[in-house]
């Protein structure tokens, strides 16, 4: 009788899981529609890489503004809204977008995506803590950040797909169909995330004073993360730009950025490797030095060798992601989740909202400029590893 409920809960658990990790794999999926369609909203509304940028920064602002907030949230509710309602959200913002018939509308879209991202996340991430049991944290936690990854990866052929076969104008009328589906289900089969009960532990900080005594024990990792989600905010928003520049069509840019994301995650799993081998500081000062080294050139030539060194370099910067967020939460092990919100929230939204300056960028000197600083980003954050964080034996040597 005990090992036929046992096998109950944990199947229970997996269902759950399976249902949060395809809210993060559609929203995800969606979230990533735009720098597949900035040469065609640039073309469409006539606008220019300082304003596309600005789209992006608009995202940046929702996520730096609502992320710690909706965290907060999170952690006093076992209630499901939060991951029915954001991914909704997300798909339709960023699917009305590429349709805009208007800047203004383009803004309020964006707007809306980026409020529905920050609302599935916090909830998302916590939420799986909760569904599975201890013992298969960590392993719940990859599955459901590949889950992630892979709507990322997919999303620019999806996007490129999906204009082909309805046109752009009929792509949220499809895209929202296996949204709402998924939130029906999470709705019927998972109305709260915890079987305790709606009243979740109480935490004794506040919001502002929680978010501030983390930060003051993390911030050289912040800023590691800052400088890093920026280059691959950039590259991924920048390149579609330059390749249409340089005669490029929508299925040239979704195939790049599709290869981009995939040889990303590739990159990822390799770079954990190595830090259980070499440590977490060596590694990461590695991938802030070649990640520059090998895009910064490809600033000043073109064509296929360009293409290439971008997108190794971009898988490179990109693979620092897990490290960084391994090291924040060790440091923090009673503030995980703020301290993800940190390193992953607030970083992102900060390089999402410095699209904005870098287009200006684009528009006074040109594109080569603007991926040229963009390629350059991470070694400013070089001196941050003179810090003590970065100096603990525990953490150079994990």
């Amino acid at each position: 009788m005990c090992e036929r409920t046992a096998t109950t809960v944990e199947n229970g658990s997996t269902f759950k899981l399976s249902l949060l990790s395809i809210g993060h794999f559609f929203n995800d999926l969606y979230a990533a529609f735009l720098p597949t369609f900035v040469p065609t909203i640039i073309s469409r509304l006539g606008i220019t890489m300082a304003q596309a940028g600005l789209l992006n920064s608009v995202v940046g602002i929702m996520h730096i503004l609502l992320q710690p907030l909706l965290g907060y949230v999170s952690d006093r509710t076992a209630r499901s809204y939060l991951v029915m309602v954001g991914p909704i959200l997300t798909c339709l913002g960023a699917t009305f977008l590429p349709s805009s018939p208007t800047y203004g509308m383009a803004l309020l879209f964006v707007g809306i995506w980026g409020i529905g991202s920050a609302t599935f996340h916090p909830q998302g991430h916590g939420g799986v803590g909760h569904v599975v049991p201890q013992e298969k944290l960590t392993a719940s936690l990859a599955i459901f950040s590949v889950a992630g990854n892979i709507g990322v990866t997919i999303s620019p052929l999806f996007a490129v797909a999906l204009a082909k076969l309805v046109g752009i104008e009929k792509i949220p009328y499809v895209a929202i169909i296996p949204v709402l589906i998924v939130a029906f289900a999470i709705y019927r089969y998972m109305p709260v995330l915890s079987q305790e009960g709606i009243a979740f532990p109480k935490v004794e900080k506040g919001l502002f004073r929680s978010l501030a005594s983390v930060f003051s024990i993390i911030y050289p990792v912040w800023a590691v993360s800052v400088a890093r989600d920026a280059t691959s905010q950039g590259i991924r928003f920048f390149l579609p730009i330059r390749i249409s520049a340089e005669g490029g069509d929508i299925s040239a840019v979704g195939t790049i950025l599709f290869l981009v994301m995939l040889f990303s995650t590739l990159g990822m799993l390799i770079s954990g490797k190595l830090s259980d081998r070499f440590g977490k500081v060596r590694v990461l000062i590695f991938v802030l030095i070649a990640g520059p080294l090998l895009m910064i050139p490809a600033a000043f030539i073109s064509g296929g060798a360009s293409i290439l060194l971008y997108i190794i370099g971009t898988s490179v910067i990109n693979s620092s992601m897990p490290i960084t967020a391994a090291v924040a939460q060790e440091q923090v092990p009673n503030s995980r989740g703020m301290a993800s919100s940190i390193v992953m929230g607030l970083s992102w939204g900060l390089a999402n909202l410095l699209t904005g300056p870098l287009g200006k960028i684009g528009d006074i000197f040109g594109i080569t400029s603007t991926m040229l600083v963009i390629a350059a980003l991470p070694l400013l954050a070089l001196p941050m590893f003179f810090k003590e964080i970065f100096r603990d034996k525990k953490v150079a040597n994990r």
